[in-house]
C-alpha cells in the first residue's frame, strides 16, 4: 500500500524493537526473525552510536551483549544508562548472576538461543493496545 502524501510504503507491524549487537550475521538473522513475526526494527551494532533512525514507538531493547575484552553486565550496564526507560532482553553467553542493579533486564536468554523463547520475552513486553474509542 503507498501512502497519498509521500509515496513511501507503510507497513504495519506490532511495535518497534530495537535490536543491539556487535555480529553483524547474529544480528541480522535476529532482525529477520523478529520481522517475520510482525515487529518493525532499529538494528544498531553497538549502544553508543545513536542511529539515525527516531527512536519513538521503540518499546524494548534486545542486546547481544558479546563484545571482546568487556564483561557482559558492564556492556548491559552502559546499554542501560543509554536506554534507561525501555524494557531490555539480554542474551547471554555465559553472564554471571545476579546482575549488578545497574544493569537490571527484564529477561536474560541463555545460549543457544531459542527462537520461542526470544520471542516470548518480547511479547511479554509489548505495549497492549488500547481499544479503539467508539
Amino acid at each position: 500500500m503507498m501512502s497519498p502524501a509521500g509515496g513511501y510504503e507503510i507497513i504495519p507491524h506490532q511495535g518497534i524493537i530495537c535490536l543491539i549487537g556487535e555480529d553483524a550475521a547474529v544480528r541480522d538473522s535476529l532482525a529477520a526473525l523478529l520481522q517475520a513475526h510482525g515487529y518493525g526494527v532499529i538494528a544498531e551494532a553497538r549502544h553508543d552510536r545513536p542511529s539515525i533512525l527516531p527512536m519513538d514507538g521503540v518499546f524494548c531493547v534486545v542486546l547481544d551483549p558479546h563484545r571482546d575484552g568487556r564483561g557482559e553486565a558492564e556492556v548491559i550496564a552502559d546499554t542501560r544508562a543509554a536506554f534507561p526507560d525501555l524494557p531490555m532482553i539480554a542474551i547471554s553467553h555465559g553472564l554471571k548472576r545476579p546482575l549488578p542493579p545497574m544493569a537490571r533486564v527484564e529477561s536474560v536468554l541463555d545460549k543457544p538461543l531459542s527462537p520461542d523463547r526470544l520471542l516470548d520475552a518480547v511479547r511479554r513486553l509489548r505495549p497492549r493496545r488500547s481499544p479503539p474509542n467508539p
